[in-house]
């Protein structure tokens, strides 16, 4: 080999270890370069799952809260439509209440002069249970003057007197009570048939009498009426079964 030869052949092997040499370093930067960029596509891949997750979950809640609206307007129309009816009966009562107001006015006055006629009525009347009936009467009078008695009770109790009264028209009754007969104040037997007749009788049959409507006082009967009295205080009673009896009643005055 010549001199020559061995500089080509040097020259070449240079060249070729320098050729490989150059290769191998841009090889391993490559490589680096590709984890380096599949590393940061990961990451950003997580990044854009994280996202999305993010946004279903967003869109989800957008979701429940569009239905949640739906569902308060819907119970906003019903507490609406509520609220109009409960103020329509509120409005209702208020008339009620001024017209009740409006009815005590007018009922009040009413009572008294219900009571007074009533009070007028009983002194008129036949003499009986005198002092239970205008014990009554004093107690509506005094009723009428108590706050704590709402005016419909007031009326109500007025109304019950009025029944009493008129229940005696369709009654027979025995009942005992004092009567000043001659100076003296005696206990009879009292007998009363509806409003027709009052008649009184002592204990022992000995004295019979009746109530003069149209004269307004007691006056004594024949003793021929001792047994028909006798036997309707019996029926009164009911110590005897009902029957017919014989006994006087005093005409009104001629007209």
């Amino acid at each position: 080999m010549t001199l020559k030869d061995f500089g080509v052949s040097a020259i070449t092997a240079a060249m070729l270890t320098l050729s490989a040499s150059s290769l191998a370093a841009p090889s391993g930067t490559v490589v680096a370069t590709q984890a380096k960029a599949d590393k940061a596509a990961a990451a950003s891949q997580a990044k854009v799952d994280k996202y999305a997750d993010s946004t279903e979950a967003m869109l989800a809640e957008y979701k429940g809260i569009l239905r949640q609206l739906d569902s308060m307007k819907v119970y906003n129309d019903q507490i609406s439509r509520m609220v109009d009816s409960q103020q329509g009966e509120l409005d209702s009562l208020t008339r009620q209440i001024a017209q009740i107001d409006q009815t005590a006015m007018e009922i009040v006055p009413l009572t008294l002069k219900m009571i007074d006629a009533l009070d007028e009525f009983v002194a008129l009347d036949l003499p009986f249970q005198s002092k239970e009936r205008t014990a009554r009467i004093a107690d509506l009078r005094a009723m009428m003057d108590r706050a704590d008695v709402t005016t419909s009770e007031k009326f109500r109790k007025v109304m019950e007197a009025y029944q009493i009264e008129e229940g005696f028209s369709r009654s027979i009754e025995s009942y005992k009570a004092s009567l000043d007969r001659n100076g003296e104040t005696l206990t009879y037997d009292f007998l009363r048939i509806g409003r027709t007749a009052l008649l009184y009788q002592s204990p022992d049959g000995g004295e019979t009498g009746m109530w003069n409507q149209t004269t307004r006082q007691w006056e004594t009967l024949p003793q021929s009426y001792r047994i028909a009295v006798q036997q309707g205080l019996r029926i009164a009673k009911k110590q005897a079964p009902p029957a017919l009896i014989k006994l006087p009643v005093f005409a009104g005055e001629d007209k």
